[in-house]
C-alpha cells in the first residue's frame, strides 16, 4: 500500500464532535495531545497530512498551525473535490490517499480514497465502508491511532522515529 496523504475531519474526529461557545459566541475546541504527536510522526515518516472540514474557527487553525499542517481546507462543501485539489498540490493520486471520517457527509470523499478509517464513534454508514475502524474514539487517541496504522501499512514504527535526544 502506498499511502502519501492522510487526510482528516475535525469535529467527531480530531475532536469528540462537542462544539463549545463561549458567552462572545468564540468556538472552543479540545484536541488531544497523543493525537498531535501522532500527526507530527506520521509526517516524519514521510506521510502528508491534511484537513478537510466543513467548519472553521481560530481554535482550530491555531491547533493545525502547531501541528505543521499546512494542507487544510475549511468551511468545505465539496470534500471530494478538496480532497483532489490536495492530492494534485503534492503530486498525489487518490488511490493514494487517505480519509478519516465519522458522519454521512464523509461517505462520499471515504469512498473517493484509496483508504478509509473512521473512529469507533462515527455511524454505522461510515464504519461499513472504512478500511479500518479504530478501537478509540475521535477526540480520545482515534487519530493517533490512524497515524500508528498507516505507518505500520508502510512499514514504520513510530519509536524509530525519535532521535538519541528523544525528540521528533
Amino acid at each position: 500500500m502506498g499511502i502519501k496523504l492522510l487526510a482528516l475531519d475535525v469535529d467527531g474526529v480530531m475532536t469528540d464532535g462537542t462544539i463549545y461557545y463561549t458567552a462572545e459566541g468564540e468556538e472552543i475546541k479540545a484536541f488531544n495531545a497523543q493525537d498531535g504527536m501522532g500527526i507530527k510522526f506520521l509526517r516524519k515518516a514521510g506521510i502528508e497530512v491534511a484537513v478537510i472540514s466543513g467548519r472553521n474557527s481560530r481554535p482550530l487553525n491555531k491547533r493545525l498551525d502547531d501541528l505543521g499542517v499546512k494542507h487544510r481546507r475549511l468551511k468545505c462543501g465539496n470534500k471530494v473535490r478538496a480532497l483532489e485539489e490536495i492530492c494534485a498540490e503534492i503530486s498525489c493520486k487518490l488511490e493514494d490517499a487517505a480519509f478519516m471520517g465519522d458522519d454521512l457527509i464523509d461517505l462520499q470523499v471515504m469512498q473517493a480514497a484509496g483508504y478509509a478509517l473512521a473512529p469507533l464513534n462515527a455511524v454505522a454508514e461510515v464504519k461499513a465502508v472504512a478500511h479500518h475502524v479504530t478501537k478509540a474514539r475521535g477526540g480520545e487517541g482515534a487519530v493517533r491511532e490512524a497515524c500508528e496504522h498507516i505507518a505500520a501499512l508502510i512499514g514504520v514504527r513510530f519509536v524509530d522515529l525519535l532521535d538519541p535526544e528523544n525528540r521528533l
